[in-house]
């Protein structure tokens, strides 16, 4: 069961905020534009960003023995959920726009805490 809730915490997070949510802000679509410009922030700050989540996402696909370069993934979607949080927060943003990062960050806390626990691609299928 943990294994279950492990690649299931661990693969929305690669998923929907690194692959999918990098793509977006590296494309800059009109909702990435809009939210730039209402919390203020330059676009090729998304730009970087997007990037940023790409490698993160990858990262944490990375084998156990490489458990020190997951770490910095997992530091870095922390710090860009609670940010994010933060920077909506600042702008006086809706309460949802608020919440959504900090549920990604809850799940980003049920990935870490499980992780050491179990594995995502079992022995020999690496």
């Amino acid at each position: 069961m943990k294994r279950k809730v492990y690649i299931i915490s661990t693969l929305i997070i690669v998923v929907l905020v690194g692959f999918v949510g990098g793509a977006v802000d590296i494309l800059l679509t009109d909702s990435v534009i809009k939210v730039a410009n209402d919390l203020g922030y330059p676009l090729y700050f998304f730009t970087a960003l997007g990037v940023l989540k790409i490698i993160g996402g990858a990262m944490l696909l990375l084998p156990k023995k490489l458990d020190r370069i997951r770490e910095f993934a997992y530091v870095g979607f922390a710090l860009d959920f609670l940010f994010a949080s933060y920077s909506h927060y600042s702008s006086k943003n809706s309460i949802e726009e608020i919440i959504i990062p900090l549920i990604f960050l809850a799940i980003l806390i049920v990935s870490y805490t499980l992780k050491n626990q179990t594995t995502l691609f079992k022995n020999n299928e690496l």
